[in-house]
């Protein structure tokens, strides 16, 4: 059984996700002409990116409402990379000395520092099978 690319959503006031925007376009990002989309080859991993925010239009209203309760007005980032691994990688390094959260695109919406803490105590983790609050258990039981 083959999974999609792991997916996640950046979510993030304006003027910290342009900072994010910044750091992962220093990386390398470049335009891809058959897509017309950006894309990333970076350490080895390739990475399909969307800084426009349109991803925001795909959120329940009720979603939107928790974000805006716990962000203020959010700005947003799509990022699916080849693998977990690559997700891990780029997460841990994108995301570190921001404030926001990160959507799993599987049911949990987590605190960027949360999340990254999550990836290093947890380094093979798969969000798209294990949400957060069991991870969570799992260390209570440790």
């Amino acid at each position: 059984m083959s999974m999609s690319w792991p997916s996640v959503i950046l979510l993030a006031t304006a003027q910290e996700c342009a900072s994010i925007a910044a750091r992962i376009k220093s990386y390398g990002v470049r335009r891809d002409p058959l897509t017309d989309g950006d894309v990333l080859d970076w350490n080895g991993y390739s990475y399909s990116l969307d800084f426009s925010g349109r991803v925001l239009e795909d959120f329940e209203p009720e979603e939107t409402e928790e974000i805006y309760r716990r962000i203020g007005e959010p700005a947003a980032i799509y990022l699916s990379c080849e693998s977990m691994d690559a997700a891990r990688k780029l997460l841990g390094q994108a995301l570190a000395g921001f404030s926001g959260l990160i959507d799993t695109n599987h049911g949990d919406v987590v605190e960027f520092g949360d999340f990254v803490t999550l990836i290093d105590r947890h380094p093979q983790w798969d969000w798209r099978r294990t949400e957060v609050s069991q991870i969570l258990d799992q260390a209570g039981d440790e």
